[in-house]
């Protein structure tokens, strides 16, 4: 009787488990591939959050850098400025864009270049406890300038 309760216990926990970390889902993901000698780099991607409840992204970790720090840009005195944040907030039943310009997961003292058509290993730390690791690939992003012409 007491392994079928242990056993009853354990499933159910084991089941809860899968349905909260189903609720917060990554897509879109990329890191940024670099040019030698470049130390640093970012991740951008898609949160979803399919649950009732906010869930903040407070980390992440790689061992492709030095450091991993979570950042957004700011604009102050009329200069965008990239600064550190304590977190990225999902909300209910809601999305999180990670993107140039805006949130971002920053690696820091890159251990070597990143090259296009290979990945990185990522993992994602949520306040309520969650863990999720993602296979990111490295994709080469141009920066294209929008022309303006008048005449």
């Amino acid at each position: 009787m007491k392994l079928f309760k242990f056993l009853t216990l354990t499933s159910a926990l084991l089941l809860s488990t899968l349905t909260q970390a189903a609720t917060l889902t990554i897509e879109d993901a990329y890191v940024r591939a670099t040019p030698p000698h470049t130390v640093n780099s970012a991740a951008f991607m898609q949160i979803y959050n399919s649950s009732d409840t906010t869930v903040e992204l407070v980390s992440a970790s790689s061992d492709i850098a030095d450091r991993v720090e979570l950042h957004s840009h700011t604009m102050n005195d009329g200069m965008m400025q990239m600064r550190q944040v304590k977190s990225i907030t999902i909300n209910a039943n809601a999305s999180a864009e990670l993107r140039p310009g805006s949130f971002h997961v920053m690696f820091l003292g890159l251990k070597s270049p990143l090259t296009e058509g290979e990945a990185i290993n990522l993992k994602l730390y949520f306040n309520n406890g969650d863990e999720i690791v993602i296979d990111v690939p490295i994709k080469k992003i141009t920066m294209q300038k929008k022309m303006k012409h008048t005449h």
